[in-house]
């Protein structure tokens, strides 16, 4: 024994160089990985054999719960990791297979399910299936609306698609699927969500892969235009990816490879004749799409494509998070009992596996629970789970936990690192624990709820109610810390090596729930539609004027865009109704809403308006390609304090663009008249410097004191005895310069002839 523990640490300090130096000279070798994993297997096992054998307590009931629940949450952390690494051990070789080797081209089906979702999002996703390009007598739309709504039918009208409804809405979303299903007949079959907007090549590069008879669905990942919560409200949309990235991209690559690619509900084509033989989408559960998924796979195959064809619309706050990721625990664990993946016929050891895997994930909230528990049960009553010395530390755990970071940092393609994993878990752990318990043991009956979308607020909000555990456990810490250094003043001893591995462990613990309390304080969001980055010429034009105006477009949505122009040629602009255009010859009728000097340039925002149908599918096949819908897909320096002094830095700014909700636009030599409450018939001359939907200024030489209410009439702006108030004054040159709030900025006359910025 005492050579084992003299030259042990020492193999282990070797085998963690080499693992270093292997990482830092070829990080992307193939070869490298794969000794990296098996590295990294090796050394876990050691960990839990040690674990299991040499650590456990054997006295004291509370001592020996603890025991046993943390070794056995490590031991099915384990085996998740045995199925990770098979996923990740080599890339997907699957062979593209081209539409020209099609002998023809299959007819298709686009399901667009939709409940309550704004019909601005719908538009959008409408409009990106008639852009795809594919024969046009080859693909029919149905918008299948479980809602009943007139403006539904009227959307479907309008651009030329199915409508279809039903008079009861059983089953939900499946029962819909299945409806539709009933009242169509194409080959194959494409299901949307409401907010997931395809992009032209979708058909091109999924209907290929159903060249022979096997294939029974093909899954495109999902993507996403805007950024999740924990992207927006940490301010990390350049330095993190969306937090499904890395299943939709990496893990379902992984999949492809044993047949066994999940159906997440959308960017599906599916064979008719194989949905017909399952009995059309699985139903009785709240996640239809992977008991469908997983009853195809065992009578035939299914493809992922890992290439990006389609996006929409993450969850946009906090609670909208939790609340979608509450229905699939609930549905994940409810497939287990209807469609168990152990009785299923016809799937493989590995597919039965692979879907036992998902649904053990979403007892990971539980796992993590016990996780943050185990270390303040420890320091504050005395409740030890595990007996260790920090040599066995070094020996066992720190081999296993450097080869796990470095395995995953190379396995992830920055994707996720194991911090920002810890993260997202503590952030959700307790809400999902509740609901595992919850549908394990109570199994309430949950109604199906679909994820809000096209959120907008000009209010930031904390989620306390959610946030109530992580606040506890918290505080828990923190009474952890300060009892350690009572006890060591009072007696000045301690077992160090247990109390110095438990505070280590309570700090990590610690810092995943204080950035969990980050995410949970929701960012406004001030626009309906996402503006994307355009950088790109442009020309406005009016047909009041014999020539158009040269200018950039900054970012863009389908609603508006900001942009500018040369200041020399401020004077040219329009500000009644134009014409922009974003390529040479497609453009959109727009409204100058606002503009403001910024250097030598005009900045000029424009909102979109009367656009027809043909203007619109232009915009949206601009705006929606794979170049302008991108979002960050790696990590970036993300580190947990830069985080958060990014957060205090930035939490308390308005975007440049909304320091005032209603920016000004300049005006040049525009007079007017002001009067006084109780004396209108005395007429004063003002001249207004600039005017917003909220707000003008002007210069007068009556005085006007600060908060008189007064009216204020400018003809050139069909403005007659607006009700307003003087926010604020200056005195300049023996005349008055004075800020005018108008009273009632909602006044119909004044939002129609400024409109909104979109």
């Amino acid at each position: 024994m005492s050579l084992f523990t003299t030259y042990y640490p020492l193999f282990m300090l070797c085998v963690l160089s080499v693992l270093y130096v292997m990482y830092r000279i070829q990080p992307l070798a193939s070869t490298v990985k794969k000794i990296i994993i098996v590295l990294c297997v090796l050394t876990n096992a050691a960990y839990i054999c040690w674990r299991l054998f040499f650590t456990l307590p054997h006295e004291g009931t509370f001592n020996m719960i603890m025991g046993i629940l943390l070794v056995a949450c490590e031991c099915i952390g384990f085996l998740q990791l045995l199925v990770f690494y098979t996923l990740v051990w080599k890339p997907s070789n699957r062979k593209q297979v081209m539409i020209s080797d099609l002998d023809r081209l299959p007819t298709v089906d686009i399901f667009i399910a939709t409940y309550n979702e704004p019909i601005e999002v719908l538009k959008r996703t409408v409009a990106g299936c008639l852009n795809l390009s594919y024969p046009k007598d080859s693909v029919h739309i149905y918008l299948c609306d479980d809602g009943k709504r007139e403006s539904v039918e009227q959307l479907a009208s309008e651009f030329g698609v199915h409508y279809l409804t039903r008079t009861d809405n059983k089953f939900a979303k499946a029962g819909n699927l299945n409806h539709a299903m009933s009242q169509t007949n194409g080959e194959l079959i494409l299901t949307l969500d409401a907010d997931m907007v395809p992009l032209p090549a979708f058909l091109e590069k999924t209907v290929p892969y159903f060249h022979d008879g096997a294939t029974a669905f093909v899954q495109v990942p999902q993507a996403f235009y805007n950024e999740d919560p924990f992207q927006y409200n940490m301010f990390s949309k350049d330095r993190i990816p969306n937090e499904q990235d890395f299943f939709m991209q990496t893990l379902q690559a992984g999949k492809d490879r044993f047949n066994a690619v999940m159906y997440v509900g959308s960017n599906t084509v599916f064979r008719r004749t194989a949905l017909e033989e399952i009995g059309g989408f699985a139903t009785g559960v709240i996640t239809e799409d992977m008991a469908t998924g997983m009853l195809l796979q065992g009578k035939f195959k299914s493809v992922s494509v890992g290439e990006v064809l389609a996006v929409g619309l993450a969850p946009e706050s906090w609670l909208d998070l939790l609340k979608q990721r509450d229905r699939w625990s609930r549905g994940n664990i409810q497939c287990a009992r209807k469609f168990n993946p152990l009785k299923v016929r016809g799937l493989t050891l590995m597919q039965r596996v692979l879907y036992l895997d998902g649904i053990v994930y979403w007892f990971n909230g539980l796992f993590k629970m016990i996780y943050i528990l185990t270390p303040i049960l420890f320091l504050l009553f005395g409740i030890q789970s595990f007996w260790a010395d920090f040599q066995s530390i070094f020996m066992f755990w720190l081999p296993a936990f450097f080869s796990s970071y470095l395995a995953f940092k190379l396995v992830s393609n920055q994707k996720r690192s194991m911090f920002w994993s810890h993260i997202y878990e503590s952030s959700m752990a307790f809400h999902l624990a509740g609901v595992a318990l919850s549908e394990l043991f109570l199994k309430k009956r949950v109604e199906f709820l679909v994820t809000p979308k096209g959120i907008q607020t000009d209010k930031r909000h904390f989620h306390l109610k959610t946030m109530i555990p992580h606040l506890i456990f918290l505080l828990l810490s923190l009474l952890v810390l300060v009892k350690i250094g009572y006890d060591m003043k009072v007696n000045g001893t301690m077992n160090a090596d247990l109390t110095l591995i438990n505070i280590f462990w309570v700090l990590y613990n610690g810092a995943g729930l204080f950035m969990a309390l980050i995410v949970a304080f929701d960012r406004p969001r001030y626009r309906k539609s996402e503006r994307f980055v355009i950088e790109k010429e442009g020309q406005l034009c009016s047909d009041h004027q014999d020539e158009s105006i040269a200018c950039f477009l900054l970012d863009m949505s389908d609603s508006g865009a900001r942009l500018s122009i040369p200041l020399d040629q401020a004077s040219s602009l329009n500000q009644g109704q134009m014409q922009l255009f974003f390529s040479e010859d497609q453009s959109v009728a727009c409204d100058v809403v606002w503009s403001h000097p910024e250097g030598d340039k005009l900045m000029v925002g424009v909102a979109f308006t009367d656009t027809e149908k043909s203007e619109y599918l232009s915009l949206i096949r601009f705006l929606f390609t794979r170049e302008h819908v991108s979002i960050t897909d790696r990590e970036k320096k993300s580190y947990a304090v830069r985080t958060f002094l990014r957060f205090i830095r930035e939490t308390e700014k308005v975007p440049r663009a909304l320091r005032r909700k209603w920016v000004r636009r300049p005006l040049q030599s525009v007079t007017g008249t002001l009067s006084y409450e109780g004396r209108l018939e005395e007429k004063v001359p003002v001249t207004i410097h600039d005017i917003s939907v909220s707000g003008c200024k002007i210069e007068s030489e009556e005085v006007i004191k600060l908060h008189e209410k007064v009216l204020i009439t400018i003809d050139t702006e069909s403005l007659t005895d607006q009700p307003a108030i003087a926010v604020w004054t200056s005195q300049r040159r023996g005349r008055t310069m004075a800020g005018l709030k108008f009273v009632q900025p909602e006044n119909k006359q004044i939002e129609e002839r400024e409109g909104v910025v979109s």
